[in-house]
């Protein structure tokens, strides 16, 4: 290139230069960059961006509590019918009642597996040898 007095551009002196010489050079400070009139939104927009946030936060707080209302009313139906069952299944059990020890030491694991503790006070015994008889 030809060097005239006009043609040469202005020497900026950049502190990163030899790490950064690809880097324009920044015209304004960074923190000033953004700051102006506007920059932020008035104090009545901020209000009602405010009001509008916590109008929606409500609305949902309003349907999060609904949907755990609905599904803690599902769950203790569940618990109470499965109560239920429990309960039936219990009036409905044959019994013996075994009134020696002895016996239980005699007995093997599976027969021992199938034994259960119950409290029969008030409630009339169905034993299995009655209800053979019966037939």
């Amino acid at each position: 290139r030809s060097c005239q007095s006009g043609d040469e551009p202005p020497i900026v002196e950049r502190p990163m230069a030899k790490l950064r010489a690809w880097k324009a050079a920044s015209k304004t400070k960074g923190s000033a960059s953004n700051v102006g009139p506007a920059s932020h939104a008035s104090w009545e927009q901020r209000t009602k961006e405010r009001a509008e946030k916590s109008a929606a936060k409500a609305a949902q707080q309003s349907i999060d509590d609904e949907v755990r209302a609905h599904k803690q009313m599902a769950k203790e139906r569940r618990e109470a019918k499965e109560k239920r069952k429990e309960e039936n299944k219990m009036k409905g059990l044959q019994y013996q009642v075994i009134a020696d020890s002895r016996k239980i030491k005699k007995m093997s694991r599976k027969q021992l597996k199938l034994i259960r503790k119950a409290d029969t006070t008030g409630v009339k015994p169905i034993l299995a040898a009655e209800k053979k008889r019966k037939k």
